[in-house]
């Protein structure tokens, strides 16, 4: 194993970054403070000590760049997170979720894993996520050098000649969904559409030909786009950020969305109400609003992530007033902005 460090930004949390639910082959921690998991087809083993980070990496090189370079572009240490989160502070939906979350990064993935993992996801809780993605690994992915029982992400070509039937296992027995994985695969691994090519044209159009493939819906395109390539203005709405945005816009509440996925069309009009309010980083503001309403409403994850929390009292309060805060009428209406 190769070993290293590297100095973080401000602010900075790994726990809260790898834990919060944008990826599913992260591991910990273990006793002794070290997450593991397989990225970038190397393994990984990370730990945080205040402001510095120790890392341990199978690969002397990582996608032709030290483990070192290739580590700080994916955890994002390049992006400017302080002065964002400073810009909103005192935004009336942003501001607590930004001090109780400082530090949650949004991660620059493997686009194809990426697109694959979230296509596998969709309806399943993140265990089932991470222990099926696993599974399909071990299957279908080649093992690590150095680290015996570790596998890389699975690529295209070992998927395009496989049968439904093979993958069912890990999407929870849905033959379609094992069958619009597999076309996903052959379509990538024959060039009818480059997932890179994607990262440097508008988001909109971004998208649009992310849900032209069959299996890809927009809240699943926006994750791709949000969590593997830069696109920071997509704005995935699931059923949590639907109630945040139906909580602080009222114009949102009468779209008539259903409470779990906005119809198409309402999904455009929620992210350009999004952008609006938020700019042209709001699909970071969404992985914030995200995990805010998971915490508001989920204990158990309240208790996992408080360690790692750089303003642990909020967690506190969060705890003990988290069912008056869902429910008031107040954090529904209250918005001293202008009409959108």
């Amino acid at each position: 194993m190769f070993k290293d460090s590297l100095t973080l930004p401000k602010p900075f949390s790994l726990g809260l970054t790898l834990l919060c639910g944008q990826c599913f082959r992260w591991e910990g921690p273990d006793l002794g403070g070290w997450f593991q998991g397989v990225a970038g087809r190397a393994f990984w083993r990370l730990k945080q000590e205040g402001r510095g980070l120790q890392w341990e990496c199978s690969s002397e090189l990582v996608d032709g760049k030290t483990p070192s370079e290739w580590l700080a572009r994916y955890l994002c240490l390049d992006d400017d997170l302080e002065t964002w989160s400073r810009s909103l502070e005192a935004d009336p939906i942003l501001g607590k979720p930004l001090k109780l979350l400082a530090g949650l990064r949004v991660l620059r993935q493997d686009p194809w894993e990426c697109t694959i993992s979230y296509m596998f996801a969709q309806g399943l809780s993140v265990s089932v996520i991470r222990k099926a993605l696993k599974k399909f690994c071990v299957e279908y992915g080649r093992s690590i050098p150095g680290a015996p029982g570790f596998y890389a992400f699975p690529e295209a070509s070992a998927l395009t000649e496989l049968s439904p039937d093979f993958l069912r296992p890990f999407t929870n027995n849905y033959r379609a969904r094992a069958d619009r994985v597999i076309r996903v695969a052959r379509a990538v691994e024959a060039k009818v559409i480059s997932l890179e090519h994607l990262r440097g044209i508008p988001c909109d159009e971004a998208r649009e030909a992310l849900t032209a493939l069959d299996g890809i819906g927009p809240k699943i395109a926006d994750c791709i786009l949000l969590f593997s390539m830069d696109q920071a203005s997509a704005f995935p709405v699931d059923r949590w950020v639907l109630r945040a945005m139906k909580r602080y816009f009222r114009s949102v509440k009468v779209l008539g969305a259903g409470e779990e996925a906005p119809t198409p069309v309402h999904y455009l009009k929620i992210v350009r109400k999004a952008r609006a309010a938020f700019g042209d980083r709001c699909g970071v503001a969404s992985e914030y609003l995200f995990l805010y309403l998971r915490l508001l409403e989920d204990e158990k994850l309240r208790q996992e992530l408080t360690p790692y929390c750089q303003n642990p009292g909020l967690f506190f309060a969060l705890s003990e007033n988290s069912h008056s805060s869902i429910n008031s009428p107040i954090n529904r209406t209250q918005r001293p902005r202008k009409s959108l």
